[in-house]
């Protein structure tokens, strides 16, 4: 059984991700500070284990030693723990902003060296064999400016910044590292949103080419993909999840 370690899984996207890959048969540990929505999936063929850690300080990387020693190796790697930060850059005080960082990137950082560490083997042949996936969840505001939120943007840009740079490090390891950009998906959080403000949700679907929300599934397929060996020749891919929308007008 494959095992995957699925940071921020107790909820919202990071909840159909745990789903998707308990589905596949997967063993996933999922890495989070409560234990949120877990109780509410239903069992499927993989095996759920849950473990507590706060990410933010962004440099605790012991729940990936656990897990290895516990399971005997690790398949994958998903940081999807984020926080968002709805604010001007003029607004931003030097404590949110180095909140913001830790959460998105930092604890991402730790997270893709740590793993690279546990998993990879360097090849001595040069062709290196395939020893573990890593998916990072950045955002369309890794693609794109969104207003008011300048300190989550640089965050999620620095993702991808990260993303690239694993995958050419790490190829030599066996460690391929890919990104999602979620675009606008119809999560609780997102309706809640945008109940208050419905001319603002009939813009954006106006600017969306197939003129709908993604749903939590669409990222958690994409994720789930980037894990498994289907893409075991994708490596250093930037993958929007957004029905086109930061490619419309």
């Amino acid at each position: 059984m494959r095992t995957v370690v699925i940071t921020g899984g107790n909820k919202g996207l990071g909840l159909a991700q745990t789903s998707r890959f308990l589905e596949a048969g997967w063993t996933v540990h999922v890495v989070s500070r409560t234990e949120g929505d877990l109780g509410t999936l239903a069992p499927g063929p993989g095996r759920l284990e849950w473990q507590r850690c706060d990410l933010g300080d962004g440099s605790d990387t012991d729940y990936l030693d656990q897990v290895c020693s516990r399971e005997g190796g690790i398949s994958a790697l998903v940081n999807n723990a984020g926080a968002h930060l709805k604010k001007p850059v003029w607004e931003v005080s030097p404590a949110e902003f180095q909140r913001v960082l830790d959460i998105n990137i930092k604890s991402m950082f730790a997270a893709c060296g740590h793993f690279v560490r546990l998993q990879g083997r360097d090849s001595d042949n040069g062709e290196a064999e395939n020893c573990g996936a890593i998916v990072n969840i950045s955002s369309m505001g890794g693609l794109m400016a969104l207003p008011s939120a300048a300190a989550y943007v640089t965050a999620k840009t620095g993702v991808i910044g990260l993303t690239r740079s694993v995958a050419v490090d790490g190829a030599s390891r066996g460690i391929r590292c890919n990104a999602v950009c979620p675009g606008f998906i119809d999560t609780d959080m997102t309706r809640a949103i945008l109940e208050k403000d419905p001319a603002r949700r009939e813009r954006i679907e106006r600017r969306i080419p197939s003129r709908r929300f993604g749903l939590p599934d669409d990222v958690a397929n994409a994720v789930h993909f980037l894990a498994s060996d289907e893409s075991r020749y994708v490596n250093g891919a930037i993958l929007p999840v957004d029905g086109g929308y930061a490619v419309g007008f």
